[in-house]
């Protein structure tokens, strides 16, 4: 019955959005606004950027914007998603090591770039203030990218190459977390060797036992 009443719902919620009038959706303001949000985020910050800025950059109507995102915060991350330059990596290389490395690598390549490092700053000082902007984030932004990661450390754990009780979220901070401090906080430019360097840490510390060789008889 519950599942019954639930496609019910579903299908007058259909119905009602068949019957609603209106122009249709227009694909071209979709991303005419999500680059001028780009733009802006990457001039001014997350602080600067308001929806009158980015309607005006977009050259639209404030209504235009609020049709598709109903806040800034859903905007922004609506923004960060999409853009190509920080896409969910899918890595498989067949290699635990060469994954890890060139996910690291991505990474740095990314922090490394002053306009990522100054939409990230702005971004991390307003999660603590703005709930719906740190729900959005982790739940749009953050959390596909941590799946994708826990994908590799999946596929590592099936050859053998991790342990299979690592603990996969506490990994993905002790990689992410030297990158974040360094380029963030320190603002100082990451070294192409941090790739290496961090994902041995990581395997030197989370790599199956040696198997133990049977004494000859």
């Amino acid at each position: 019955m519950r599942y019954a009443r639930r496609c019910n719902v579903f299908a007058v919620t259909a119905e009602e959005t068949v019957r609603r009038p209106g122009r249709p959706r227009n694909a071209h303001h979709d991303q005419t606004i999500l680059d001028a949000t780009l733009a802006i985020l990457r001039e001014q910050g997350y602080s600067g950027l308001t929806i009158d800025g980015v309607a005006a950059r977009a050259g639209v109507g404030r209504p235009t914007i609020y049709r598709r995102w109903p806040s800034k915060p859903a905007l922004v991350v609506a923004a960060l998603v999409q853009s190509v330059h920080i896409a969910v990596p899918e890595v498989d290389t067949g290699s635990l090591r060469d994954d890890l490395v060139a996910v690291q690598r991505r990474q740095i390549r990314l922090m490394n770039l002053p306009e990522n490092r100054r939409v990230t700053a702005g971004l991390v000082a307003d999660l603590a203030n703005d709930p719906e902007l740190a729900d959005t984030y982790v739940r749009d932004y953050l959390m596909p990218r941590r799946d994708a990661f826990f994908r590799v450390l999946e596929r590592g754990v099936e050859r053998r190459e991790l342990r299979a009780d690592a603990d996969f979220a506490f990994i993905y901070d002790l990689l992410m977390g030297p990158l974040f401090m360094r380029a963030v906080v320190w603002g100082a430019h990451l070294a192409p060797a941090a790739a290496e360097d961090t994902t041995d840490v990581i395997l030197a510390s989370f790599a199956p036992p040696p198997k133990r060789r049977r004494p000859k008889p």
